[in-house]
């Protein structure tokens, strides 16, 4: 029968006291590390809310500025970020009619889907909008 020394015994404890160390320390603290800055380039992201507006042609400059006034008041909304309401400037003539646009920023879909949405603020902002649309386009995309 083989037997097996204690040199060799010794030896075969350290390595595996080595490789269970290795794997401890490697699991615990070295993927709790990778793990924080994949959270990191998440909460870097943000959600943008793009709105694109057709309006009708008897819209009136008083409707268009209480409009206005309305589209920048939704950043009452807590969770509304970078809120921008601007014209179409673009020369390339594919607008397709879409003259202006709403965009914003959330930090969390549910922010969006769950505060935003229902918010009283913006259910009064679209009651007075969408009558003065001809055509809305809403996209939503990661940035």
């Amino acid at each position: 029968m083989f037997k097996i020394g204690m040199t060799d015994r010794l030896s075969l404890y350290i390595i595996i006291l080595f490789y269970s160390g290795a794997f401890i320390v490697g699991y615990n603290f070295l993927n709790k590390d990778y793990d924080q800055k994949i959270l990191e380039v998440d909460n870097n992201k943000r959600l943008v809310h793009l709105v694109l507006i057709k309006f009708k042609d008897q819209i009136t400059s008083q409707q268009f500025q209480k409009l206005t006034d309305g589209a920048y008041n939704l950043q009452a909304i807590p969770v509304v970020e970078q809120l921008n309401f601007t014209d179409n400037i673009s020369p390339e003539g594919l607008g397709k009619g879409y003259t202006h646009s709403l965009t914003m920023k959330f930090k969390t879909a549910n922010d969006r889907d769950s505060v935003y949405l229902p918010h009283p603020i913006h259910k009064k902002f679209v009651d007075y909008f969408l009558p003065l649309t001809e055509s809305v386009l809403v996209y939503d995309f990661w940035e």
